[in-house]
C-alpha cells in the first residue's frame, strides 16, 4: 500500500554514479509499502567531484541513511564520523547510517553473502578454509 509523502516521511537512498539503472528504489519502497512505513528511497546521482557535500547533506538534511555504491564505497570512508570494524576491515561502506547527526558507515555485502549462502545454498562457511 503506497503512502503519501509528507513531512513525517523517513528519507533514505542511494548514493552512486550512475544510478538510473539501479533496481533498489523500487525494492526498497515496495518493502516500505508492504510494511506500512511511512519511509521513502530515492536514488541519488552523485558524480565523484560532489560526493563529500552529497555525504554532508546527508546530516543536513536529515536523511536516515544512505547505500553506497561504485564508485563511493572506498572514497566516503575519510568522509564519516566513524566506521563499523567489518567494514573498515573490508576497506569500503556500502551503508551509511545518520545516528543523530554522526554518520557511520557499515559494510553488509559479506554478511548478506554468508546469510544468502545458508538461506540459497544450505551452505555454512563457519569452520571452513579456503
Amino acid at each position: 500500500m503506497w503512502q503519501e509523502i509528507n513531512g513525517k516521511s523517513r528519507v533514505c537512498g542511494l548514493f552512486g554514479h550512475p544510478v538510473e539503472h539501479s533496481f533498489s528504489p523500487a525494492m526498497h519502497n515496495a518493502a516500505f509499502a508492504e510494511k506500512g512505513l511511512n519511509w521513502v528511497y530515492v536514488p541519488f546521482d552523485v558524480k565523484p567531484e560532489s560526493l563529500a557535500r552529497a555525504v554532508s547533506g546527508i546530516v543536513a538534511l536529515n536523511l536516515a541513511g544512505v547505500n553506497v555504491t561504485v564508485p563511493h564505497k572506498q572514497a566516503v570512508m575519510p568522509l564519516l564520523d566513524e566506521i563499523d570494524p567489518i567494514a573498515q576491515m573490508i576497506g569500503a561502506v556500502n551503508t551509511i547510517v545518520n545516528h543523530g547527526g554522526r554518520l557511520i558507515g557499515y559494510n553488509t555485502d559479506g554478511s548478506g553473502f554468508v546469510e544468502s549462502l545458508a538461506r540459497e545454498g544450505d551452505f555454512s562457511p563457519a569452520g571452513k578454509t579456503p
